[in-house]
């Protein structure tokens, strides 16, 4: 490899492009009025880094459980940030209203496909705190995934250049009434209905 492919490989490992994925569920704790809860989250940005490192993306998440009961609790976030050398910081907003920072990561962006990452929510929002590792995905995977491709799409062109909240994708199943909310796909279990304002399945 020549000296300018090699520099040319380094620096697209370091740039944070791409489909990150946590590599194990990314813990999470939070303040409430009656307690502290702890729990776990799946999460999977989409990001693109332009060439003075700023980042735009979004992030679709899901939590197994919830602060207020059993069932899961799902969101989509918009995403901006930027990089400098191996440090990220990035800011989320709800697609609900993406004017309003809701949380921030700080990552060290470590070996091309891999961060690790902790966050802490704003004061929009109770005290609350996350820490987990992103990989970077070579394939998408979007369909191996519980979310629907079609919601994919839809918070991508949302976050990135407007239009209405993404609504349900089109599916051969019944699906759930309300504009802001998705039908969840969980292997072995039924399938829910997650309303991306609140983030509450049922």
């Amino acid at each position: 490899m020549s000296a300018v492919a090699d520099r040319d490989h380094r620096d697209d490992e370091k740039v944070m492009t791409g489909v990150w994925r946590t590599k194990s569920l990314a813990g999470w704790v939070v303040q409430t009025e009656v307690g502290v809860f702890r729990g776990d989250t799946r999460m999977r940005w989409e990001l693109e880094e332009d060439e003075n490192g700023l980042i735009s993306g979004f992030n679709l998440w899901l939590s197994p459980s919830s602060v207020s009961g059993q069932l899961p609790a799902v969101g989509a976030m918009c995403m901006v940030g930027a990089r400098k050398g191996s440090n990220v910081v990035i800011t989320e907003s709800r697609i609900r209203d993406r004017l309003v920072p809701t949380f921030e990561f700080e990552c060290k962006h470590r070996k091309g496909d891999r961060a690790r990452c902790v966050g802490n929510g704003f004061a929009s929002q109770p005290p609350v705190a996350l820490t987990g590792r992103m990989t970077r995905k070579e394939d998408s995977d979007e369909e191996a995934a519980e979310l629907p491709v079609g919601l994919i799409n839809a918070v991508r062109t949302f976050c990135s250049v407007g239009g209405q909240i993404p609504e349900i994708p089109p599916m051969d199943i019944p699906t759930c009434q309300a504009l802001d909310t998705i039908q969840l796909f969980t292997p072995g279990q039924a399938n829910m209905c997650c309303n991306l304002t609140t983030g509450q399945c049922s």
